[in-house]
């Protein structure tokens, strides 16, 4: 098969995968499996084809723009939980958040232990530093060479 058949034919499953994702309500894996090509490939041509992927978000807008309808549609018919949902994700800017206060028991402040670091024994101070080294290592907020940092 020469170069150019291959395009045509890649260009063919390409449009042909495009239509059955929107048949699929935009489900990749669905789409890929009806297809019958990996994820992978559907990634790649992603990747490789900018043409290709803007038509699969086009698909994927097309039905964020449907469940959106069947939202406002139920919110018209007076669904409390539709109503809820649209205040706590549309109107935040109106104050319709959702947050989580974290509290001891009864409301109080929660409190913290204190242990007296003194009274540990020198291989018990460097299992913590060698934890708090770790921890400041893996968070990218210090170099290999901490221990100079935490030194006992």
């Amino acid at each position: 098969m020469d170069n150019s058949t291959t395009q045509n034919k890649t260009a063919a499953s390409k449009e042909a995968f495009l239509t059955q994702l929107e048949q699929s309500f935009g489900l990749v894996a669905t789409t890929c499996r009806k297809a019958g090509i990996s994820r992978s490939t559907y990634y790649k041509w992603r990747k490789e084809d900018t043409d290709f992927a803007n038509k699969a978000d086009e698909v994927r807008e097309l039905q964020k723009d449907a469940v959106e309808a069947l939202i406002l549609k139920k919110m018209k018919c007076g669904d409390t939980a539709m109503l809820i949902f649209y205040a706590k994700t549309q109107m935040k800017d109106r104050g319709y958040v959702e947050r989580t206060e974290v509290v001891g028991k009864d409301g109080a402040d929660l409190s913290f232990a204190k242990y007296d670091l003194s009274k540990l024994t020198d291989a018990q101070r460097q299992v913590l530093l060698s934890i708090g080294n770790d921890i400041l290592n893996s968070n990218g907020h210090g170099t290999e060479e901490t221990s100079d940092t935490f030194d006992t």
